[in-house]
C-alpha cells in the first residue's frame, strides 16, 4: 500500500468497524483481540495517527509540557526523560516555552486547555494565584513539577533535606564562616525550601550565620557575585551554592585570584552536573534523580487523565556526592 493510511484502510485490513478503530487510537474501550487485530495492522505498515485530527477527539493521547527555558543543565535532562517516557506509552508531548516568564505561563495553560490536550505539566518558576485561577479553568489534569501546588499535585525535589544534609555536612568538616550564592526566594523551591535546609543543617552544629548573596540561575551572574565576595577582605572558608551552574562561576573567580580549593576555600553546588566532576577539584554536590522524577510525574500524570487517586505530594530522591571541593578544617585532636 503505497498511500498513507488512513482509519478506513485500518478497519478493512483488520476486519472491524471504522469506529472500532477510532476509539481504539483515542484510548476507548474495545475487546482484546479486536485490539491486537488492529495493532497488528498499525504495527506492520508503521501507520502514525495525525495528532492535530485527534485534537478534537475526546481523548487526545496528547499531553501539553510546560518548560521555562532549556538554558538550564536539569531542564532539558528532565524533559528528555518524560518525552521519552510518553512515548512509551503512546501519547504525544507538546512542549510549550516561556522564556522564564510567569505571565506565559499561565497563558501556555490557557492554550493547552484550549486544544483539548489530556492533560497539562507545568515545571514551574513559581506558584500564583493566577496560576491557581488558571487550574481551576483548565478543565483537565494539571501537574506542577519542581514547585509544590498547594491547591493540586506536585512532584518536587526534596530540597528541604537535601539543603539540610550539605549543611550538616559542611558542619561537621569544620566550616565556621560559610556564605552562600544564592537565588531569588522567589522561586519557593531552590530559592527558599533548599537555602533554609542549608541553614538548619549548619545550625545543628552551631553556625547560626550564612551570609547570602543573591544572583540568578546564569553562570555570568553567579560569575558577578563571587567577583563581589572575594574582593572583599575578609574571605569565608566554605562557599554553598545553589546549583552547580554556580559553583561553576565561583571555580572561575577563584582561579582567577589564586584561591585555592579546598585548602583556602570549600565549595559546593546543588544538581550534579555531568560537567560537575570535570572541574579541578571535582565538585561535592548533591545528584537529583532525573530519571525517577521524569518517570514518577509521567506516571502521576496518567494516572490523574485516568482518574485514579494520586498523592497531592511526590518527593524525588536526592543523594550527597563527596568529591574533592570541601576540606577537612576540624581542630587536631
Amino acid at each position: 500500500m503505497d498511500k498513507k493510511l488512513t482509519i478506513l484502510d485500518i478497519a478493512q485490513l483488520s476486519g472491524v468497524a471504522k469506529s472500532t478503530v477510532s476509539r481504539y487510537l483515542n484510548g476507548g474501550s474495545v475487546r482484546e483481540e479486536t485490539g491486537r487485530r488492529i495493532k497488528r495492522v498499525i504495527d506492520a505498515y508503521h501507520y502514525e495517527p495525525n495528532v492535530f485530527a485527534r485534537l478534537s477527539a475526546k481523548s487526545s493521547r496528547i499531553i501539553g509540557v510546560i518548560v521555562p527555558g532549556f538554558d538550564s543543565i536539569v531542564t532539558p535532562g528532565l524533559i528528555e526523560v518524560i518525552v521519552a517516557y510518553l512515548k512509551r506509552r503512546e501519547y504525544t508531548p507538546l512542549i510549550m516555552h516561556t522564556g522564564n516568564d510567569v505571565q506565559e505561563e499561565i497563558k501556555c495553560i490557557e492554550r493547552l486547555k484550549n486544544i483539548n490536550v489530556d492533560g497539562i505539566m507545568v515545571l514551574a518558576t513559581s506558584v500564583t494565584k493566577e496560576h491557581e485561577e488558571a487550574v481551576e479553568q483548565a478543565g483537565r489534569p494539571v501537574l506542577f513539577l519542581g514547585q509544590r501546588f498547594q491547591k493540586g499535585t506536585s512532584v518536587i525535589n526534596d530540597d528541604y533535606h537535601a539543603g539540610a544534609a550539605v549543611g550538616r555536612y559542611l558542619g561537621s568538616k569544620g566550616a565556621s564562616r560559610v556564605a552562600g550564592i544564592w537565588v531569588s526566594e522567589q522561586d519557593l523551591a531552590v530559592g527558599k525550601e533548599r537555602r533554609r535546609g542549608v541553614m538548619d543543617g549548619l545550625k545543628e552544629y552551631g553556625i547560626s550565620q550564612m551570609e547570602i548573596l543573591e544572583t540568578s540561575f546564569f553562570y555570568q551572574d553567579a560569575v558577578k557575585a563571587a567577583q563581589e565576595l572575594f574582593a572583599r577582605p575578609v574571605l569565608p572558608d566554605t562557599v554553598v551554592c545553589a546549583t552547580d551552574r554556580i559553583a561553576g562561576g565561583v571555580y572561575k573567580v577563584l582561579g582567577q585570584k589564586g584561591i585555592r580549593i579546598p585548602q583556602d576555600v570549600s565549595v559546593t553546588g546543588f544538581g550534579d552536573y555531568e560537567t560537575s566532576e570535570l572541574l579541578w577539584p571535582p565538585l561535592t554536590t548533591v545528584r537529583l534523580n532525573l530519571e525517577n522524577w521524569g518517570e514518577v510525574s509521567v506516571e502521576t500524570m496518567l494516572q490523574m487523565i485516568q482518574k485514579r487517586p494520586v498523592s497531592s505530594l511526590l518527593v524525588n530522591s536526592f543523594e550527597l556526592i563527596e568529591r574533592g571541593s570541601v576540606a577537612d578544617r576540624k581542630p587536631a585532636g
